[in-house]
């Protein structure tokens, strides 16, 4: 049965942990950059796959590439190494979004990026035009920006 009360959004670590409790449920490995990648992909395809704001949370243009703070100090921990467990602060939201059919298999088509090369998927979201290159460096970068981003 379907909430409204993640209408505006679901938080960037909620995101998050579903793509980490995904890589741990199959044995695979899953870093921090990784999982940042996939969030800023989520929150821009999300817009024309799901006709929504996935993640309510910002991103900002930090120096290698769009970044949701919160979710970066929670794993930063890891280096870049494999992430060993979700961050148990998002229980609830988790639950909603793993009852989300749709939300679900978009994120599980995301999650394949996982296996891309991220300098690759950096010439996506730090090229010349993009959002990131758009915003000051470290600033907020606007979400009009990364929702016509992937609309051109």
């Amino acid at each position: 049965m379907s909430t409204t009360s993640y209408s505006n959004g679901y938080s960037g670590l909620a995101i998050a942990d579903y793509f980490v409790k995904k890589a741990l449920s199959q044995n695979e490995s899953i870093t921090n950059m990784q999982v940042l990648n996939m969030m800023y992909f989520a929150q821009t395809f999300g817009f024309t796959e799901l006709n929504r704001r996935l993640i309510k949370d910002e991103f900002y243009a930090w120096q290698w590439g769009p970044v949701e703070p919160k979710t970066y100090a929670e794993f930063r921990k890891y280096g870049g190494q494999s992430i060993k467990e979700i961050s148990h602060k998002t229980n609830k939201e988790l639950d909603d979004i793993e009852s989300q059919k749709d939300i679900k298999e978009f994120l599980d088509k995301i999650y394949i990026l996982r296996t891309a090369d991220p300098f690759v998927l950096n010439k996506k979201t730090n090229g010349l035009g993009s959002p990131w290159a758009e915003t000051n460096p470290y600033g907020a970068i606007d979400i009009s920006l990364i929702r016509n981003d992937f609309i051109k």
